[in-house]
């Protein structure tokens, strides 16, 4: 798909790094250009997993390490010459670091006039919160997704994946695919200034929207809905199951379904608006009816009364569900030190691309093979800038015993 892009990727953590496995899942050739201490998300000491860290296994698979000190002039002439050679760019530093660091922009452009950029910052790279710093959970509340999640009456919650920093990383995906396009039709390289704030406003949707027209307030519904009824969970004898009777004649078979065929005909009941009205009367009496059958149970239920629902699943009963089979959503790779590595692969299905499956980098990897194929570097020009700190090379000799 991607063949023949390359992408130098100076992304740390989850922001920086999210939107470059997806570039990397689809053929793209992604450098990921680390200082010597590497990549953050390589701290096992957040989502540890052997020697190594989940995020780092999940967020950097497919993709190769060079580790280059930036802060040195020789290190600043090598990331120049692959700039020369390269056709992105991602970071996600904070404003300003780039053009300390003389990466910016607007100096890449003198070493390859259509290079493409793409920063993901907190807040943006203008307006009065430029420079503040920001993590996942700072952006989802800043973004008033927190003040509508969680149960009603309860406190804020934010979302059980780091949305903020993974949205900035599709986000940015996004704008380097058009870029791309964009510079094969026009012949142009661009910037991306990427704000997890203004990724995590936008995926406010339809919610905004109705705000910023009538200025009605959206509030905390748990897992229901303000204008449907019912759409929500209920405990049931074992767990959870969902239940999404948004269409009447879902809500017509849910009421043969918990043998309360009384409730299409009455008044409060009859219709969503109705349902929506008198919530605090039916949702009890709904909930009443979930408990007295298992989950098992009510899925087999609902499923032959053809009413949209679910199971709420915990992660054990996802991954051993039959349709995550079928769907191929769970692949596998060989890490040097951890073994092998299980995890959920792009969810793209593509009718002429095979997703591979390859493994998240040891630090320094690929420095000697990408200095030396791509940028020509003899052995000896090497180990000069390896004895001097520039560079630093792993090799399976460094594996831990």
């Amino acid at each position: 798909m991607l063949s023949g892009v390359r992408v130098l990727e100076l992304g740390q953590v989850i922001a920086g790094t999210f939107g470059g496995v997806i570039l990397a899942d689809l053929g793209a050739e992604v450098i990921k250009i680390e200082p010597p201490r590497g990549d953050t998300a390589r701290n096992r000491k957040i989502a540890p997993l052997g020697d190594q860290s989940a995020i780092h296994l999940f967020m950097n698979r497919g993709k190769k390490s060079v580790v280059i000190d930036l802060k040195t002039e020789e290190g600043l002439e090598i990331f120049y010459e692959l700039v020369a050679k390269s056709d992105v760019v991602v970071d996600n530093f904070r404003p300003g670091v780039m053009a300390r660091l003389g990466i910016d922009h607007a100096t890449l452009q003198q070493h390859n006039s259509k290079i493409i950029t793409s920063s993901i910052t907190g807040f943006g790279e203008t307006g009065p919160l430029r420079d503040k710093a920001a993590f996942d959970l700072v952006v989802q509340a800043y973004s008033g997704h927190m003040d509508i999640t969680g149960d009603p009456g309860g406190g804020p919650a934010r979302a059980g994946v780091p949305l903020a920093d993974m949205s900035g990383g599709i986000y940015s995906t996004i704008s380097v695919l058009a870029a791309l396009v964009g510079r094969e039709l026009h012949g142009n390289g661009q910037h991306a200034d990427v704000a997890m704030l203004d990724s995590m406003v936008h995926l406010l949707a339809y919610d905004a929207l109705d705000h910023l027209t009538t200025g009605a307030k959206v509030t905390r519904q748990g897992s229901g809905h303000a204008h449907m009824v019912p759409w929500q969970a209920f405990p049931v004898q074992d767990g959870y199951v969902v239940v999404a009777a948004r269409d009447e004649k879902f809500w017509q078979n849910l009421c043969d379904a918990i043998d309360r065929p009384d409730l299409k005909e009455d008044e409060r009941s009859a219709d969503n608006a109705a349902r929506v009205a008198n919530r605090d009367w039916l949702e009890p009496l709904l909930a009443d009816a979930f408990r007295e059958k298992s989950q098992r149970e009510w899925v087999q239920v609902l499923n032959d009364f053809d009413i949209p629902s679910a199971p709420v699943n915990d992660f054990s009963s996802l991954f051993a569900d039959p349709q995550m089979g079928d769907r191929a959503m769970v692949r596998s790779y060989h890490h040097p030190t951890v073994g092998e590595v299980r995890y959920q692969p792009s969810p793209m299905k593509l009718s002429d691309w095979d997703f591979p499956s390859r493994p998240a980098p040891m630090l320094g990897e690929h420095t000697a093979e990408v200095l030396r194929d791509l940028l020509g570097k003899h052995e000896s020009d090497i180990a000069d800038l390896t004895s001097n700190n520039i560079v630093a090379i792993w090799t399976p000799a460094d594996r831990p015993t």
